[in-house]
This record gives C-alpha cells, structure tokens and sequence, in this order.
C-alpha cells in the first residue's frame, strides 16, 4: 500500500507544535521544551514518540492529567542525589530540569543521580542522555510507564514498556547513544501502524486480548499487549527499570501506573531516574573519547554477516536521519496528520500542512 508523504520544515513544525502546547495551558518556556523535545524525535525517525503525541498531551492538558501549573519540588538532597516529586507536572519539563540538576551534581562530585516520581511521559530518553553527552560526561536516562507490556508468559499487561538510554559523549555528536524500550516494539510504533491501515506486523510483536499471538496492529488497540523483547531476558530488563524507577523513588510501579491514553484527568504517575558520570575522574575527556573511537572502530570493522553491508553503532542510523531531515524536512504519511489538523481546528491555530 502506498501512502502520499509530505514534508515539514523543521522550525515550522517546532512553531506549531509550541503554539498547540501554548493554546493547551502551558507557559511559553515549557511549550518550547516540550516542542523541541517531540520535535527531536522525529527528526531522528522515532515517531512514535513525536508530534502525533501532541493530541494526547493536549487532552491530558485539557482535563488535567497533566497539570501546566505544577511545580515540582525537592523531596531529598544528598550528595550527588536528589529526589524530586513531580506533582503531575509536564513531562519533558521535569526531566530537563533534572538533567540540570544532575549535571550540576556529577561536575561536583563526579557522578549524580536524581529521580522522579509522580510524573507523566517525558518523551524520547534519548533527547536527555544527549543532553549529558553533549556536556562531556556519560548519561544513562531510565523511566518506567503505564501496563502494556506482558511479564514472560503472562497474557496480561504487568509493566510499561520501560525503557533506557545511555549516550557517550564525542567531539561533535555522540560516540554511542542508545535508546530502547524493553517491549519488543515501541507501542506507538504498533499504534501507527494501525493509524496508518498496515494489516500486518511482524511476529512476536504482540499478543491479542486473549492471550493469542498476532500479527494484526489492531489487535493490540483492542485491548492486547506488547511481548518483552529477548523473552525471559528483555522481561528481567523491564523489571530492573522499574526497580530503579518506581520502586527505589517511592513512586508508581507495575500496574500501578498509568497508561496516559487510559484517563486523562489522572496523573500518570510515572517515574524516571538519571545518572551523570564526569569520565575525567578517571582520564582526561580527550584519552576516554580516543578510546571510545577506537572500540567503535574494532566493533564496525570486524566480518560482516551474509546481507549486511555495514555494522552500525547504536544512535548512528539515528544521527543519519537527522542530518538528512534537517535539511529535507519531516516526512509525515497523510493519515498521520489528521490526527494534527483536528487539534489545530479544535484549538483555532493555523499549521503547516497540507
């Protein structure tokens, strides 16, 4: 099947997506936060975590799952650590503060650690682990998130897709970033998939409601689940996230949190930790990026597999397509946007597309 593609200059998806953001209740600063923050996923090509979530933000703004007004407020402060409850403030607000916040600590004592509770979705974890990269230290980014995920041989949602990344810093982009989620797909990615009319996903994606394996993306709107990846060892993973997320902040976890399309008037409760490691308390930042060069170097350059034409490091495919959609603009299929142009309606505000 093929789809009409339309492309969107950058800034003027940036400008849109922080005018919805404005109309929606947010203040100008954390409107443009929030926006660059969608904005830089699908530059990147992760859209299942970009502007398409703008409808369900707005919504949540509009009925007060999230809260524009909120503030959030330290709970704890040790050395190098920090605990902050975030009383159902916006999400990727929250979570720049606290890469501040753990930048500020691990320059002080060469590592820092902050966590979140009582939060929304912050978005792409990649966004904040490059924000510690690009400062010269190692950034690990961990966030629990709402049941839909199944526990290794459940048939039920038990866990969020939980989800880590980790990026290491280079001379101008990051050496190694990685970012995924511990389901064996992204559940916005299984959602566009429906949006976008495909029948068929790739098997052991998901499960139906029944418990049954399927290929069909609308099965999992109708109530089915995404599988961990790896089996057994992507379970043990989305558990360990949720550990030193949820459990360890004294926030939601498991089931307990929700899942931000469920109910829009309910905070969803999710929580998100953040490390920053200073390398130079171990060697100069110039030594450890040479090194790092010359790992990646051993890795791509070893004996490539029947079908491959080149090893790529984690974030490189990513890198790739931001250059390339920096200057082209942000291809969007025509049934993506609609979901787009209704809020734009609905909040009386022009938009860029078609």
């Amino acid at each position: 099947m093929t789809f009409a593609i339309h492309r969107v200059k950058v800034k003027d998806l940036l400008a849109f997506a922080q005018e919805v953001l404005q109309k929606a209740g947010l203040e100008f600063e954390d409107a443009a936060i929030t926006a660059d923050v969608l904005v830089a996923a699908d530059v990147c090509g992760i859209s299942s975590h970009g502007t398409g979530l703008l409808p369900t933000y707005v919504r949540r703004l509009q009925q007060g799952g999230i809260r524009a007004e909120a503030k959030p407020k330290e709970v704890w402060r040790k050395a190098g650590q920090l605990l902050v409850d975030a009383y159902g403030a916006m999400g990727p607000v929250t979570a720049v503060q606290a890469v501040h916040e753990v930048l500020t600590s691990a320059k002080r004592y060469g590592a820092g650690l902050v966590m979140v509770k009582n939060s929304n979705h912050i978005g792409m974890l990649g966004y904040y682990s490059r924000m510690i990269a690009e400062q010269g230290l190692i950034g690990i980014v961990l966030t629990n998130s709402g049941p839909n995920v199944a526990a290794w041989g459940g048939a039920e949602p038990v866990l969020g897709n939980n989800a880590l990344s980790v990026s290491v810093p280079g001379r101008d982009e990051p050496l190694f970033l990685l970012d995924m989620a511990t389901g064996e797909v992204a559940c916005g990615r299984v959602r566009l998939a429906a949006q976008s009319g495909e029948k068929e996903i790739p098997e052991g994606w998901i499960l139906d409601a029944k418990g049954r394996p399927s290929t069909d993306p609308q099965d999992f709107i109708n109530g089915g689940v995404v599988l961990p990846f790896g089996k057994h060892k992507g379970f043990g993973i989305g558990m360990l996230v949720d550990l030193l997320t949820g459990v360890m902040s004294g926030g939601l976890f498991a089931s307990k949190v929700r899942r931000q399309r469920e109910d829009y008037a309910k905070i969803a409760g999710s929580s998100h930790t953040f490390i920053a490691y200073d390398v130079t308390q171990y060697m100069s930042l110039e030594t450890f990026i040479e090194r790092v060069e010359e790992w990646i170097h051993i890795i791509k350059c070893t004996k490539k597999a029947d079908g491959f034409d080149e090893i790529l490091i984690p974030g490189e495919r990513e890198m790739r397509t931001k250059r390339i959609r920096e200057s082209e603009g942000v291809p969007f299929e025509e049934k993506q946007l609609v979901p787009l142009i209704q809020i734009a309606e609905e909040l009386e505000i022009e938009h860029p597309f078609p």
